[in-house]
């Protein structure tokens, strides 16, 4: 039995949504999963009964949310009523994961919690402008899919369907700021804070189905998250503080919340701890490989031989020259690895293994001289050789008295590197190659000499007689005053009683191009190639004549938005298709500018036209080079000006002159 009388599996609605699984329940409605037989695809119904007093009010605030444009909200795509079955149609969201599921394992990591809360409220405050709020917060509405991205899910709908839309849009807005706190302390504590705010203004809000235990209250409010768990940011915390306890503060919209916890992460993290994303093995487990160095470059060999018998870890020493002077760090290194050797063997332990660490220095010294060849010196040699002769002769001597200890199964001997070094030759090493080759360039010869000599006197005698020809000429004038006289041509003519006639031409005068003529602009709208559109109402004001209005966009955390767009701006319509040649902006803040020329309504093919850094004031970009005949111009402003407060940026232009 369902609590939608006549919805279950089967059921068809509106001719084309075939219902067949039930996803949730709540007093007022249910949530299926249907399937659209017209475009043959999934998607999601919810249902309540056509003849509840809140059906036609659920019906227009879906309409209504559906004009909203934004990716982290839910799409609405379809309305309706069947067999007395009133319904929403929203896009299928195969593999979110609520935010209620993500918690029952424990609270997220702050930078996750403060990122779902971030794009949740840019998405509730984009929807504000709209007058449109959400008014049912929970961690159930919010969802994560498989690639990170943040899903809202009810808006304006869930709050005529819980009955909570009944309130002022300012009251909307601080109670879906409240709602959003109260999902950030969720995230933080895997507990819902279940407590009114604002004396009662602002309820519990709905908990039903989120699955999480509540949040121990204290007088005034409920503890505070850094009390719960650690690892709580300052900010999160004294914001949860605030807004959570019985004093009428904290953020007072969504977007003042966004602001307040900006910046945030563009992604979610590798590993959270909830959902087990990529949760690395702990690299102090058996099996796992540390990084340590070691003298020489067979020191591996040597020296790792016990280690590689120790279980647990596999030790990779990286090679330190052999003409290197090993430091303290070295040489204990050394003696650590010759004490691991020592225990593999069932012998030697403490200060026999810091010298039989030694001797694997010695050896690898060796290996390391072989290799190099006589380029490094002698002293790894002289090292090598002193420790093999003391190896055979206590190998001789272990022999004759037929005590022959598994400790001696290295190469080395348990000898001071200072000892083997003093009876190191005193050959000198050999010196760097030269930077070019050996072969210099041969000396010119003498007749060689003499033409380059005589090449240069010609250049000189050249230069001298140009030289003392200009300067003879100083002082004299470039001609006679008959040259510049103005030569007049008399022609003869018949007597006449006529009077003869004169024409007379005015004088040629030099003229300037004129100026270039503005062009109208018609229209426009809000720029934003990751939302659709950026506060439409005030694009007008740019156009308008008067350069102390102007067009301002919402708030941002960061001059570069938060670090997700690129810019954003206004896209203006021409009268006509022009090659503009010049663009006028008013700003009245430091911003940095880049206006295109197009025909379409995106920068994709778009002509540039110029781009100014740091421009404010009066400011005039002209193209660099003739531009084809466009009918849009886009002014994209891509770092934004601080507005009112230190952490508040936002694009503004006051006016925009096209010639």
């Amino acid at each position: 039995m369902t609590h939608v009388h006549g919805v279950g599996p089967g059921t068809l609605l509106g001719g084309r949504y075939a219902v067949t699984l039930r996803t949730s329940e709540a007093p007022s409605h249910e949530r299926w999963r249907a399937s659209d037989h017209t475009l043959e695809r999934e998607v999601v119904l919810v249902c309540f009964p056509a003849s509840s007093p809140i059906a036609a009010a659920t019906l227009d605030a879906a309409r209504r949310a559906a004009g909203v444009e934004d990716p982290r909200l839910v799409r609405v795509l379809d309305v309706g009523t069947d067999q007395g079955i009133a319904f929403v149609v929203e896009e299928p969201l195969t593999g979110a994961v609520p935010l209620s599921h993500l918690l029952q394992s424990g609270g997220l990591p702050a930078e996750e919690v403060r990122r779902l809360t971030g794009e949740t409220a840019s998405a509730l405050d984009k929807a504000s402008h709209r007058g449109l709020h959400h008014l049912a917060l929970t961690p159930s509405t919010v969802l994560r899919m498989p690639d990170g991205s943040v899903k809202v899910r009810g808006l304006a709908t869930e709050a005529v369907l819980t009955g909570a839309d009944r309130v002022s849009d300012e009251h909307a807005s601080r109670a879906d700021a409240v709602g959003l706190v109260k999902v950030a302390y969720a995230g933080l504590t895997s507990r819902w804070p279940a407590v009114a705010v604002d004396g009662g203004l602002v309820g519990p809000g709905p908990a039903s189905g989120t699955g999480l235990e509540d949040a121990p209250t204290v007088v005034g409010g409920v503890v505070a998250p850094s009390e719960i768990v650690t690892g709580v940011p300052n900010d999160l915390d004294l914001i949860c503080r605030m807004t959570l306890g019985d004093s009428r503060r904290g953020p007072i919209s969504p977007g003042d919340l966004a602001l307040q916890i900006a910046p945030w992460p563009s992604g979610p993290p590798q590993s959270d701890g909830a959902s087990g994303i990529g949760l690395p093995a702990s690299r102090g487990q058996s099996g796992s490989t540390r990084v340590l160095p070691v003298v020489g470059a067979a020191g591996a060999g040597a020296a790792g031989a016990g280690a590689r018998a120790s279980a647990g870890s596999t030790d990779v020493f990286p090679t330190v020259g052999a003409d290197q002077e090993p430091s303290e760090s070295y040489a204990g290194t050394a003696g650590g690895a010759g004490a691991t050797a020592g225990a593999g063997g069932g012998a030697a332990t403490g200060g026999a293994g810091g010298t039989a660490g030694l001797a694997a220095a010695g050896a690898a010294a060796a290996g390391a001289a072989a290799a190099i060849g006589d380029r490094v010196g002698s002293f790894a040699r002289a090292a090598a050789d002193k420790a093999a002769a003391r190896a055979a002769e206590r190998r001789a001597a272990h022999a004759s008295h037929g005590d022959r200890d598994d400790r001696d199964d290295y190469d080395g001997e348990e000898i001071a590197l200072t000892d083997a070094l003093d009876d190191a030759p005193e050959t000198e090493i050999e010196p760097p190659l030269p930077v070019f080759g050996r072969e210099a360039p041969e000396r010119p010869s003498g007749a060689q000499s003499r033409i380059a000599l005589a090449i240069v006197g010609v250049l000189v005698l050249v230069a001298l007689f140009i030289g003392v020809n200009n300067v003879a000429k100083i002082g004299q004038s470039d001609g006679d005053g008959s040259a510049n006289a103005v030569v007049t041509v008399t022609a003869t003519r018949t007597q006449s009683s006529a009077p003869p006639e004169t024409t007379s031409e005015p004088a040629p005068t030099s003229t300037s191009a004129p100026p270039p003529t503005p062009v109208s602009i018609t229209g426009g709208k809000g720029y934003d190639e990751q939302d659709g559109n950026e506060a439409d109402q005030n694009v007008k004001n740019v156009f308008d004549g008067d350069p102390s209005t102007g067009w301002r966009s919402r708030w941002y955390g960061t001059p570069t938005y938060n670090g997700d767009k690129e810019g954003l701006g206004v896209i203006l319509q021409l009268s006509q298709p022009t090659a503009v040649s010049e663009v006028e902006l008013v700003l009245p803040a430091k911003q940095d500018v880049t206006v295109y020329l197009t025909d379409g309504t995106s920068r994709e093919g778009a002509q540039r036209v110029g781009s100014a850094k740091g421009a404010e004031g009066t400011v005039t970009i002209k193209a660099d080079k003739k531009l084809e005949p466009g009918t849009a111009l886009i002014v994209f402003v891509t770092r934004a000006a601080a507005a009112e407060e230190p952490t508040r940026y936002r694009a503004q232009i006051n006016e925009v002159t096209v010639r």
